[in-house]
């Protein structure tokens, strides 16, 4: 069988507002899309506001991506986690709490063979910040492997969260650009300076 996680890069051109996938195994909802990277909602979400960040080329573990993937991933994952805590849970800043999980090999819980992290929000059944006393030990494994209850993404709400989500990526690569952080670039993805050569990201 062919790699979910290829299948849904190669459907899904770099964007800055990256369309739904639709196929016969079923529908992806892209957040972020560029030419190195590509991030979407897990479809058996642990947490409402589950996300995956993967490189756009094939690598089983975290060992095979190139230095400009490592760097993209880097750029990316706090960008992703503000922009889906304030999508989420209209958190700013410091104000939530998330994982952040990637695993190498089945034997370390790898599901799927395609480099990935997890960007899993968490809150209590109130929406509140879970706090370490109303949590279980068997609660935090679970956290801390990426285990617990899911249930499948359902349409409207992947349509609405996918949506809301990068709202608020796009929202936070504007305040870069504007601050001078990044560069724009012509083929919908961004760009840093690094020792006088552009890094795309």
């Amino acid at each position: 069988m062919p790699c979910p996680f290829c299948m849904i890069a190669s459907g899904i051109p770099a964007s800055p507002s990256p369309p739904v996938l639709t196929s016969k195994f079923g529908s992806a909802y892209p957040v972020l899309s560029t030419p190195t990277v590509i991030a979407f909602l897990d479809i058996a979400p642990i947490a409402r506001g589950h996300v995956l960040l993967c490189p756009r080329q094939h690598s089983s573990k975290v060992i095979g991506l190139s230095p400009q993937e490592s760097a993209a991933i880097g750029f990316w994952l706090p960008i992703l986690s503000r922009a889906v805590m304030k999508a989420v849970h209209g958190q700013e800043g410091e104000g939530g709490s998330w994982n952040i999980l990637q695993a190498n090999g089945a034997e370390a819980g790898q599901t799927v063979p395609h480099t990935h992290f997890h960007i899993i929000p968490r809150a209590g059944a109130s929406g509140t910040e879970v706090g370490k006393s109303e949590m279980t030990d068997a609660e935090r494994k679970n956290l801390v492997l990426g285990e617990g209850p899911r249930a499948k993404l359902e349409d409207a709400e992947g349509q609405e969260l996918s949506k809301l989500i990068n709202h608020e990526i796009v929202k936070e690569v504007t305040g870069l650009e504007e601050q001078g952080f990044i560069l724009s670039s012509q083929d919908n993805a961004p760009c840093m300076k690094i020792e006088g050569r552009e890094l795309k990201l």
